[in-house]
């Protein structure tokens, strides 16, 4: 009897064995990844999410499928909540956010079940350019006019009302902000028939794809770039956080426009296995470089500019780290009235 006790405890160990010891390359063959979508289909977030399942399971070892599951809601913090709290921690199951919904925590959203932190993320296939721009037959003709002024602008929600609101409050800008749009589209369309005078928001992501004609003839004037840095693909317009007073107002600004960095951010559930944790970022950062990805993102004029891993991280850190006062500032501003 004893002599067969090592032989079971043998066997036992053996069956354990392959769990503990795959490959990246054999835990992904045969294998199909699920990513999880935090909107509905199409729109600004889907087809980003499946031009990187066309072309990044082919820089991944074992070459996996990958299919795309939709999960909409609260500004995808709904599908932030599922990928923290149920997806397996096993690098089987991604996810494309809002950068909005990365940040939320911090202001104590009680919809939010989980550390922006902690999530595992692989990149960002953009980042934002935000901006406010006035029409040209407008009086507005530079941002100190924003100053001076009233502009009247368009707001449905998101980036078009709280970068307004939120350069009212604490640099002193004189926007009258115009709520009950349904949605950027019907704020383009105010622009154009003269209801309102501008607008703040996402000018590659709004403005150059709905309206490209605006850049390209004219149209419009950019008034001032909006997000966590200065960006040269926004020409010589001026920075906002240039006209901030403090650097306490520059930390709050930055916690309220930041997340642009954050365009389109992938990742995974904290506390997948390092090495397909390694993997994963790796194949991101090579599919951002593939030139048949890069084609194929030109032919569905989806803008790339990518954002590596550790700048997210880092920016997180920043952001979570903000004293409480400068986020109950924020959290004011952000507030709905």
């Amino acid at each position: 009897m004893r002599m067969h006790c090592p032989v079971v405890v043998t066997a036992g160990l053996l069956a354990m064995w392959p769990a503990h010891a795959q490959t990246v390359e054999q835990f992904y063959k045969g294998r199909t990844i699920t990513i999880v979508v935090g909107f509905a289909t199409g729109g600004a977030y889907d087809p980003y999410a499946r031009l990187v399942a066309r072309h990044l399971p082919k820089h991944l070892p074992g070459a996996p499928g990958m299919v795309i599951k939709n999960m909409q809601g609260a500004g995808s913090v709904i599908a932030a909540n599922h990928l923290y709290n149920v997806s397996p921690k096993d690098g089987s199951e991604l996810g494309v956010i809002a950068g909005s919904a990365a940040i939320e925590p911090v202001f104590a959203n009680k919809s939010t079940q989980f550390d922006g932190q902690k999530f595992t993320w692989l990149g960002s296939a953009n980042d934002e350019i935000a901006g406010c721009l006035a029409w040209h037959t407008s009086p507005f003709q530079t941002v100190e006019d924003l100053f001076q002024k009233e502009m009247v602008t368009g707001a449905s929600g998101a980036s078009n009302l709280e970068f307004p609101a939120a350069m009212n409050a604490v640099l002193g800008t004189r926007m009258k902000l115009v709520r009950g749009y349904k949605g950027p589209a019907e704020i383009l369309l105010a622009v154009e028939r003269g209801e309102v005078q501008g607008m703040c928001g996402m000018i590659n992501t709004i403005v150059g794809t709905q309206r490209p004609d605006w850049l390209r003839d004219n149209k419009v004037r950019i008034l001032v770039q909006i997000g966590f840095e200065r960006t040269a693909r926004m020409g010589a317009a001026p920075f906002i956080l240039d006209y901030a007073k403090s650097e306490n107002d520059k930390r709050v600004l930055r916690l309220i426009f930041g997340w642009t960095i954050m365009g389109r951010p992938f990742l995974t559930p904290p506390g997948i296995p390092e090495d397909r944790k390694a993997a994963l970022i790796k194949a991101f950062d090579d599919t951002m470089q593939d030139p048949a990805f890069l084609e194929d993102a030109a032919k569905s004029r989806l803008e790339i500019s990518p954002v590596k891993a550790a700048q997210i991280d880092k920016f997180l850190a920043g952001v979570y780290s903000t004293p409480k006062p400068l986020i109950e500032r924020a959290a004011k501003i952000l507030s709905p009235t």
